[in-house]
């Protein structure tokens, strides 16, 4: 980012400080796609995935005076709309469970080749897991959560963020690699 746009982002951030309307949904039109992508990963659900976003705007502009940098509203923002997730996942009590037992099919063909895999694939199956799985999975893998975290963040165990995420790793490897010996 140069320092025009850090400018123009400053400006604009000041002018919403200020209840500009128009500056909030020049502010909003800039980052909503991103943070819309974001929800959807998490619930998989447009609907809630737009509510998510609706709502973590209003208390984003509401809490703006909070925002320490100006700079920083963009993963300030990121933050916020991940809580939000969170905390609608919370309230429709996902499941969220210990299986230890379960066991690996990852790395268990010897010989396997390399594949170039259409994006769109993992993506599809992504949303294709179950709930708890899918959550842990991008908690850990695209917001960069350790297990400990997630565990906290969640109010489950550890070893539970962890069998989720190699339940998710697992689903995934078998969605993608029947999905490309079918094709």
């Amino acid at each position: 980012m140069n320092r025009k746009e850090l400018y123009i982002n400053d400006n604009i951030i000041d002018r919403c400080r200020d209840g500009e309307v128009k500056a909030q949904f020049l502010l909003y039109k800039q980052y909503s796609k991103a943070m819309y992508n974001i929800a959807i990963r998490f619930l998989n659900n447009r609907m809630d995935a737009e509510d998510i976003l609706q709502e973590s705007f209003v208390t984003a502009f509401e809490k703006l005076g909070e925002l320490t940098s100006n700079n920083a509203f963009g993963s300030w923002l990121k933050r916020i709309v991940i809580n939000n997730c969170i905390s609608h996942i919370r309230k429709n009590r996902i499941e969220f469970d210990d299986i230890d037992d379960h066991p690996s099919v990852i790395g268990t063909d010897e010989g396997e080749e390399e594949f170039n895999i259409d994006p769109s694939l993992v993506h599809n199956a992504i949303k294709d897991l179950p709930p708890g799985a899918r959550t842990i999975l991008v908690l850990h893998v695209l917001e960069g959560y350790k297990h400990r975290e997630i565990a906290e963040i969640l109010g489950v165990s550890e070893s539970t963020s962890k069998s989720q995420y190699k339940r998710s790793l697992d689903i995934l490897y078998t969605k993608i690699k029947n999905k490309i010996y079918v094709s």
